[in-house]
Parts: C-alpha cells; sequence; structure tokens
C-alpha cells in the first residue's frame, strides 16, 4: 500500500503527493468523485486507475476547448492531445470526438480545399500539401481532389490564373522582362498550378495588354 502524504492547490486542479513526491495532478471534479485525502492508504492500482480517469477527463475538456475554436482533423487533434496525455488517451478522446460528429475528416477536408481554391487561390498541387499536412487520410486527399477536377482543369482554373498575373504580377512582366517572367512562373508554381497552364495564362495576359 501506498500512502498519500499531501494535497496541495496548484493554479490547475490539485497536485497529489504519494510517499512525499509528486505523483499526478487532479482536477477538483475528480479529486471530489474520487475523495481522496491526506494520510489516506492507496494501491498502486487504485492511483493508475486515478490517473486514468484524470487524464480521460483532462483530454476530454482539451478537445472541446480546441474544437470550439475552430475545425480539426483527427489526426490534429490527436497531436495536440498527446502533448499533455498518454497516446492511447488522446486515441481514444479523438475517436469519441468523432463518434459525437464534433470531428469530421470528410467534412472538413472539403471545406478546407474549396477554401484553400477560392480565398488563397491555391492550385491542386499546393492544396493536396495542405490536405496532407493536416494529416487527412491520402485515400480522403485524393477523393477530394478528384471531385473538385472539374474546376482545376476548365476555364475556372485560366481564369483565376489571369486575375493573379493582372492583380499580383503585371509589375513584373512589363516590357518583356524575362526575370520577372520567371519570377512570375515561380511564384505561380509554388502556388500549386502546373507549368502548362501558366504558360498558357501568361500568353493569354500578355495577349490582351498588347
Amino acid at each position: 500500500m501506498l500512502r498519500i502524504t499531501a494535497i496541495e492547490k496548484a493554479k490547475k486542479g490539485y497536485h497529489l503527493f504519494v510517499e512525499g513526491e509528486y505523483a499526478l495532478t487532479l482536477n477538483a471534479e475528480v479529486l471530489a468523485e474520487t475523495g481522496l485525502r491526506s494520510g489516506q492508504e492507496i494501491t498502486p492500482q487504485r492511483l493508475d486507475e486515478i490517473k486514468g480517469a484524470s487524464d480521460r477527463r483532462r483530454a476530454r475538456e482539451r478537445a472541446l476547448y480546441l474544437l470550439e475554436s475552430r475545425s480539426h482533423s483527427r489526426k490534429e487533434l490527436f497531436d495536440k492531445l498527446c502533448r499533455s496525455v498518454p497516446e492511447e488517451i488522446a486515441e481514444e478522446t479523438a475517436d469519441r470526438m468523432a463518434q459525437l460528429g464534433l470531428v469530421d475528416d470528410e467534412s472538413y477536408a472539403r471545406r478546407w480545399a474549396a477554401m484553400l481554391w477560392r480565398e488563397k487561390k491555391y492550385g491542386p498541387r499546393r492544396i493536396r500539401q495542405s490536405l496532407m499536412q493536416k494529416g487527412f487520410d491520402r485515400a480522403l486527399v485524393d477523393q477530394v481532389l478528384e471531385e473538385m477536377e472539374d474546376s482545376f482543369a476548365g476555364e475556372e482554373t485560366a481564369e483565376q490564373l489571369e486575375n493573379l498575373i493582372r492583380r499580383k504580377y503585371a509589375r513584373f512582366l512589363a516590357d518583356g522582362d524575362l526575370k520577372g517572367r520567371n519570377k512570375t512562373v515561380n511564384a505561380l508554381l509554388r502556388l500549386g498550378y502546373d507549368y502548362d497552364q501558366i504558360r498558357t495564362a501568361l500568353q493569354n495576359f500578355m495577349e490582351i495588354e498588347e
């Protein structure tokens, strides 16, 4: 048996000391539920159970706080929870948030891709990169990009590229400057557009300007 030697109020909860050494931090609810008190004897197994209950509550509260501020992919949520609780509890909590409908990778991936296309003006390669960085499953990323293929391959892309060139890069193309053209091409490649699309858009822009 182990002996609880002190329970001290902390900034976030209560520090529990066992045999004179710090063991874990409990929030007020868990402390009240367990009825722990200084001087009480406790088995190592029971101490582990209480730590698990405390970690689960902390993970749940943290997850709800994160999801209230913005959407997260399941992988993003899992990674952030792992900073404060064991991996198995982070996994369990992320799964629970998904079951509750608070994490929905399919919906979020589509919304994120649409935002990158409409607002950030990213091309398909850059959108794919961003989706993968957020931890979405590769099969889901492929599916989302496939659903957007009509936009990527059609007049919409040509119009978007020409608007980008006109708004952000026209000054680099004055007087047929080769360095300016290369700078524009490289910038648009970094945004995720294909070279052939960029070349066509540049030709159309220069013809209009002439």
